[in-house]
Parts: structure tokens; sequence; C-alpha cells
């Protein structure tokens, strides 16, 4: 099984009635495929509380599935967007796996990060689109058309990168990540996914990355940083120092409630990223 195996008939109206919509599969159009992706950054928060508990990040689509839309929890890259590439071909769109670089966050002085984000392509009869609802900083909130130096709502552009072959995605000034138009395997996810849940090094390991849209704002938790991006690119940001203050954020604003010994570990880990 992959993400491009479709759902049966109770697992599509679960994950439909996860984002917040009807029962009823809507036509696979591109004002359809917009009203997906902006319901599924509503509802899907993007989060790594599992790999700051040690606990392994099982991403075979039935594993996914039970964790996301049964168990009301969110995920990252390889989570959120092999879920909706399920779900998108269940509707009958047309789905291809990519990979990127991240480069949202890291030093100029970098030049090189690995291969470790899942995104979307999607073919349309009305052309070529980009889809990403697994990105832990700002997500477009509609398909992005696969054409090079012209800048869309919101700030969004799309440029050659640097190395031959590969594509930049970037927002207002800030690169997101580059990436290969190249179509991928699942079986090559594993290992991707492996090293970013388990490397000492990988930042999900390190920090706190939540994220989750809210009438139409954008927000965003590194550690104790929680940010507010709006529709015109401004952004609000706020330092949270209490422990007991965070886990209010995680819970209110991203829906984001562990319970019992999670509960307990999460405390003591979160404590130790904040300083506390």
């Amino acid at each position: 099984m992959t993400p491009l195996t479709p759902f049966d008939a109770a697992q599509l109206d679960a994950t439909l009635a996860r984002l917040g919509l009807p029962a009823r599969p809507p036509e696979p159009t591109l004002e359809n495929l917009d009203h997906l992706i902006d319901a599924a950054l509503h509802h899907l928060p993007f989060e790594n509380l599992d790999v700051l508990l040690d606990k392994p990040v099982d991403i075979d689509p039935q594993a996914v599935f039970a964790k996301v839309v049964e168990g009301g929890r969110g995920g990252y890259c390889f989570e959120l967007n092999s879920l909706f590439a399920r779900l998108l071909t269940s509707l009958g769109y047309r789905v291809t796996l990519l990979v990127a670089r991240v480069r949202w966050g890291v030093a100029d002085n970098v030049e090189l990060t690995p291969q470790t984000h899942l995104l979307l392509r999607v073919d349309l009869a009305c052309g070529v689109y980009l889809v990403d609802i697994g990105f832990g900083g700002p997500a477009s909130p509609r398909a992005l058309p696969l054409a090079l130096d012209q800048e869309l709502p919101g700030g969004w552009r799309l440029l050659s990168a640097a190395r031959v072959g590969e594509l930049a995605l970037s927002v207002g000034r800030q690169t997101l990540y580059h990436f290969t138009l190249e179509p991928q395997h699942w079986l090559d996810y594993l290992p991707r996914n492996w090293y970013t849940s388990t490397f000492p090094q990988s930042v999900f390991r390190r920090f706190l990355k939540v994220a989750l849209s809210e009438n139409g704002v954008r927000l965003t938790l590194n550690d104790g940083q929680f940010s507010m991006r709006y529709a015109d690119g401004q952004v609000e940001q706020r330092q949270i120092a209490e422990v007991d203050e965070l886990l209010a954020v995680l819970r209110e604003r991203f829906g984001l409630a562990l319970h019992g010994d999670e509960a307990t570990a999460l405390r003591r880990r979160l404590q130790g990223l904040l300083g506390a």
C-alpha cells in the first residue's frame, strides 16, 4: 500500500469529516482542490510531538490514517501530505509524489540540505499544480500553478534554483525549499522519514514545531515562539516562557492534547526546551 492507494468508502467519509467537509465527494476540479487544501490546513495540525517523545513515526498509510483521522492528531510532511495524496487519489485527482530540500530557517552558509520534505504534484485538465499541506511554516491555501517567475497571490513565487534540475518555492523574501519534478517512489520516503525522526541533529528532534491555519491566519509555534502570519504577509510574534501556557496554546489553538503518561512526558520535554 502507498499514498496513491485509494481509501475505501468508509475511510473516505471519515477523512472528509476530519476536514469538516460533507461526505459527498467533490468533483476533481481546481476550485474543489483549493477548498480541500484550505480545509486541510485548518483541521490537520503540523506537529512533531511523537518525535520529541521518542515515539516511532510510522508512515504506513494505514497507520497515518489511524493517527490523523481516527486519532485526531496531526503529523509532519510524510504523514500529512501522504494522507492528502490518498484523499486526492480517492477523489479522482492525478497525484505525483515529489521531494524537496528545506531552506526555510536554514543559514545562508549552508549550501545543501537533505531531501527530507514530501510535497505533491497534481495534474488537472487546466494545468499542473503544486500542493503542500504538510509544511511547518507558511502554507499556500490554494494549489500553486507550476509556472516559473510569476508572483502569485500571497507573494508566492516559483523560480529556478542554483542546482541544475531543481526549482525553488518562495513566499515574500523567504525560500521555503528547493525541489525536483522527478517522480519519487514511496519506498524512498521510508529512510527519509527514519532520518528525519531519529537523527540527533534533525530539527524535529531538537525543537517543537507546530503549525495550523485559523480563520485564514497561519499559526506557527517554534519552541516558545508563537507567530501569526496574515494573508498580506504581516507577522505578529510573541514569546511563551511558561510550560503551562505553552500546553494551553497547543490545546486551545492547535487542537493538540496528550493524556496520561504521554502528557507527563511532554511536559518534561517542553520544560527542557524552554529551559524551565
